[in-house]
C-alpha cells in the first residue's frame, strides 16, 4: 500500500494541516516508508513464536484491560490522600532555606 501526494493532501486537510509543495513531497515519502514498515510487519512469520508473544490478546476473550481497569481512579480520594500535606485544596510545600526574609537576617 502507498499514498500519493493528493491522498496525503486530503489526509492533511482532515487534520487541518497545510503543507507547501516541498513539504508535501517529503511527508508523502515518510508516510510511504511507514506504510512499507507496516506491510513488512504484516508479512512476518509468527507461527514459531510461543504463546502470548505472538498474540497479546490470546486467551483474554476480549480486548479489555481486565479487572484493574474497573477500579476507581485515585483522584476520587481527594488531595488529602495524595500528598503529605494539603490544605484548602493546595499542597503545602516546606520553605527552602534562605528564601524567607527572616532567614536573611
Amino acid at each position: 500500500m502507498s499514498v500519493d501526494p493528493k491522498q496525503v493532501s486530503q489526509i492533511a486537510s482532515l487534520a487541518r494541516l497545510r503543507f507547501g509543495d516541498h513539504e508535501l513531497e517529503h511527508i508523502t515519502k515518510e508516510m510511504n516508508q511507514v506504510l512499507g514498515y507496516v506491510e513488512e510487519l504484516k508479512n512476518l512469520d509468527v507461527d514459531d513464536i510461543p504463546g502470548d508473544a505472538a498474540d497479546p490478546l490470546a486467551g483474554e476473550g476480549d480486548a479489555t484491560r481486565g479487572a484493574a481497569a474497573e477500579a476507581p481512579d485515585v483522584l476520587h480520594l481527594g488531595l488529602d490522600a495524595l500528598g503529605p500535606d494539603a490544605r484548602e485544596g493546595f499542597f503545602v510545600v516546606p520553605p527552602l532555606p534562605g528564601v524567607h526574609a527572616e532567614d536573611a537576617e
